[in-house]
């Protein structure tokens, strides 16, 4: 017997309504900083920020799926940085790899991390939180010791392709965007019209009822871990052939934390069972606009931190709020 498809469907619509309010909200932040400084809206800076919010879009989809299931991975941004120094250095002259070679080497590295993390989460019981928070110190510490802690770059001249590919344009947009789309919609699809896809909905909402109705939880988590570090692998290679460095000891730094405030801005529960996937990228696209409006205002850049802080404080606040609310109805 399935789960209570009518679980997806109201959750569903409450998360739109936080889609909504967010796009508002992004809306108003680029008037304001755009009214403020004019630079703002300039080619250059809407294409950054084009730019920025399609890489930290793919991590964050990944970190949605995880969520709405009902788990967490903190290992974001400690993959990036190892996925992309392994890229680095296996393009470079030491091993000389084809780039397609190399996308398929840290694509599999990446589905292996998040298929281990889903195993010892769902085979030995273990705590999403732990599991990840111990993958993120191995997967930074392996970084810093494959390059001994020295960044690692390469010559955009001898690939061209890769860097094209995180700081090409096509038509005055940045090609990330066009990668987002492609993975958007697939996912989108199999998300909220799918079998599987609700049932990560379900596992999420009720993990036990969804046991109970036959669902085969432990291997839909495993599936949405593999899918988190898949993207997070995408996001690593687009973000390297756009800076063209990767240094491992701050590669990645605190994304976790930017991926886990943009899913919760987008309408995820930290609880699970609810999340839109376009809402995260709505949501990523207002943090990144917020790391403009401290530049453009002219405060500290060490006020990123402490803002990304507040915003994600006053999501879950918010959330809360709104639980309680649909709970006493």
């Amino acid at each position: 017997m399935e789960p209570d498809r009518r679980l997806a469907p109201a959750q569903f619509t409450e998360a739109s309504l936080q889609v909504f309010v967010m796009c508002g909200l992004l809306a108003l932040l680029v008037f304001v900083t755009g009214w403020w400084n004019p630079q703002f809206l300039s080619a250059y800076s809407l294409r950054s920020v084009l730019r920025d919010t399609a890489i930290w879009s793919l991590f964050a989809l990944g970190q949605a799926i995880v969520i709405i299931s009902g788990g967490i991975d903190l290992s974001v941004g400690s993959l990036i940085a190892f996925v992309g120094v392994l890229a680095l250095m296996l393009l470079g002259d030491d091993f000389g790899l084809a780039l397609p070679t190399v996308l398929v080497i840290v694509s599999s590295f990446a589905v292996f991390v998040g298929v281990l993390h889903g195993s010892l989460i769902c085979g030995l019981n273990l705590q999403p939180f732990l599991v990840t928070l111990c993958s993120l110190l191995i997967l930074r510490g392996l970084a810093r010791v494959m390059t001994h802690d020295r960044t690692v770059s390469f010559d955009a001249g001898e690939h061209a392709l890769l860097r094209t590919l995180g700081a090409g344009s096509l038509c005055g947009v940045p090609i990330p965007v066009f990668i987002l789309a492609g993975a958007l919609v697939p996912l989108g699809f199999f998300m909220h019209h799918t079998v599987p896809g609700r049932y990560l909905y379900a596992i999420g909402s009720n993990v036990d009822a969804a046991r109970y109705s036959g669902v085969r939880v432990n291997a839909l988590r495993i599936v949405s871990y593999a899918l988190c570090s898949l993207l997070t692998a995408v996001a690593a290679v687009l973000e390297a052939g756009d800076v063209a460095s990767v240094p491992p000891s701050n590669a990645g730094l605190a994304y976790e934390m930017y991926g886990i405030t943009g899913a919760v801005l987008g309408g995820c529960s930290l609880r699970g069972g609810q999340g839109s996937l376009l809402g995260v990228v709505v949501g990523m696209a207002t943090l990144r606009v917020i790391k403009s409006v401290v530049i453009f205002f002219n405060l500290s850049t060490y006020w990123t931190f402490a803002v990304t802080g507040l915003v994600l404080l006053a999501a879950v606040v918010v959330d809360s709020l709104v639980r309680a609310r649909s709970q006493s109805r």
